[in-house]
């Protein structure tokens, strides 16, 4: 017989029925008040997603430069947008089952955070066109550059390449397009024997560039011997001069223009021929102040002559003077004092320290040299004024080459006070003595001699 329930079993059920509707409304009031505060939104992610081409046939090549970048729309929480990253998704193209030709492929993209949303991607669709994919052996070409620019008299030999045969790998249509592989080396202004590595490059019938096609290996090296001819031989030239120039003056330089030339001649002479040329003739600098300029002609042997035909050469011969110092004690004037004013210098000379060419040093005459300070504008009272000293080149044009190099001392104080006012001295008048008979002048008093007074007489006790 069956136990029946009694009221404490129903009042548990009740109980348990309570707790559970109120756990379910707690939940749904904390997913409302979290939606609240972290609400989702929808837009585009601010970077580009790179496509990854995944499963691509066996013996297809790409033909075309399909878009490998994707932009996408996402619906995402607030929390969630802060962190994301580029890494947090995967873009995808799967080229599995394509055959040659142009095919479109889905662009799929998935998100490492399964609460965002993939709500569109830009583009859904990118085409992909496939060809098959050959590879041919292509001997490697060595285009020199600027062999005129390789010094007469050298000989270049035919490059070395290593390796010889190069692979060139892609799409049918492109490798067709391949007529050679080219590596490029400049020669300019080699001398010596050249080994290095270079770039290949798969050029067309026109010597465009074909891109799309890979070169294996891409990089080969090249050997080039640059040997002198026999009969040719670079020289350096030597200008000749002789004499002195004047007292207190030397040769500075001499200069050839050109220094270097390439001579041509027999195999024979050439070898024997040493490193240096002279001119024929010289320079003659026997007392000479001055830069000398002359073309002379060259010094060359029997059956040899210079290889662009040139039979001189210009030189130059540098005179300069030797140069000295001397200090010179030089009186100092006033000028251009004020009207009414004198001055007092606190000095009467100064040192003024000279250099340039010794010969002029050693004559240099004192009253060539004037030195004086500028009162204008001063008034009374004591002033320090700077010296000015001058080099009175309209007298000596030689002595343009002299340099003032500083005065002793700089500065020089000058005491100004008003010259003195002057007293008048009086100047007596003499009176003129009248001629007898002539009138008396009106106004004038007569003089009179005086009249003698008696002696007076004192009486002794």
């Amino acid at each position: 017989m069956a136990k029946k329930s009694g009221p404490t079993t129903h009042k548990l059920i009740d109980t348990l029925g309570t707790i559970l509707l109120s756990l379910v409304l707690a939940v749904i009031v904390w997913v409302n008040a979290i939606y609240q505060v972290d609400k989702p939104s929808e837009d585009w992610f601010p970077e580009m997603i790179h496509i990854e081409f995944i499963n691509v046939p066996a013996g297809l090549a790409l033909r075309n430069e399909p878009q490998d970048y994707v932009k996408i729309r996402l619906k995402a929480f607030q929390s969630s947008w802060d962190s994301l990253t580029t890494s947090s998704f995967r873009a995808v193209a799967d080229w599995s089952g394509l055959a040659e030709g142009t095919s479109p492929v889905t662009v799929k993209v998935t998100c490492s955070d399964n609460t965002v949303t993939i709500a569109g991607t830009q583009p859904e669709t990118i085409y992909v066109q496939l060809e098959r994919t050959i590879k041919a052996a292509l001997e490697v070409t060595v285009n020199i550059e600027d062999l005129d620019k390789v010094p007469i008299g050298y000989a270049v030999d035919t490059p070395e390449v290593t390796p010889r045969f190069v692979s060139v790998e892609g799409p049918f249509s492109l490798v067709e397009q391949v007529e050679s592989v080219v590596a490029t080396l400049s020669l300019a202004d080699q001398r010596d024997p050249v080994t290095t590595t270079l770039q290949l490059q798969a050029l067309d019938g026109e010597g465009a560039v074909v891109s799309g096609v890979q070169l294996s290996p891409a990089q080969v090296a090249i050997s080039v011997d640059i040997e002198q001819k026999l009969n040719y031989r670079e020289v350096a030239v030597r200008g000749a001069i002789s004499g002195q120039p004047a007292r207190g003056y030397y040769v500075s330089s001499v200069e050839v223009e050109p220094a270097t030339l390439t001579v041509v001649g027999a195999p024979a002479v050439i070898a024997e021929m040493s490193g240096l040329v002279s001119t024929l003739g010289e320079i003659d600098v026997s007392g000479e102040t001055r830069m000398l300029a002359q073309r002379l002609p060259l010094d060359l042997p029997e059956g040899v002559s210079t290889e662009d035909g040139r039979t001189d050469v210009l030189v130059t011969v540098g005179i300069d003077a030797i140069m000295s110092g001397m200090t010179v004690e030089v009186p100092l004037k006033m000028r251009k004092i004020q009207d009414g004013l004198q001055g007092k210098l606190s000095v009467s000379t100064i040192d003024v320290y000279l250099t340039g060419p010794a010969v002029l040093l050693d004559e240099l005459q004192v009253d060539l040299l004037e030195a004086y300070v500028d009162l204008s504008g001063l008034g009374v009272g004591q002033h320090q004024v700077t010296p000015v000293v001058n080099i009175l080149v309209q007298q000596n044009e030689e002595l343009a080459d002299v340099v003032i190099n500083s005065v002793s001392p700089a500065y020089v104080a000058v005491d100004i006070v008003e010259l003195p006012t002057p007293t008048p001295t009086p100047t007596p008048t003499e009176t003129p003595t009248p001629t007898p008979g002539s009138p008396t002048p009106p106004g004038s008093l007569t003089p009179r001699s005086p009249t003698p007074k008696p002696a007076t007489v004192t009486p002794t006790p």
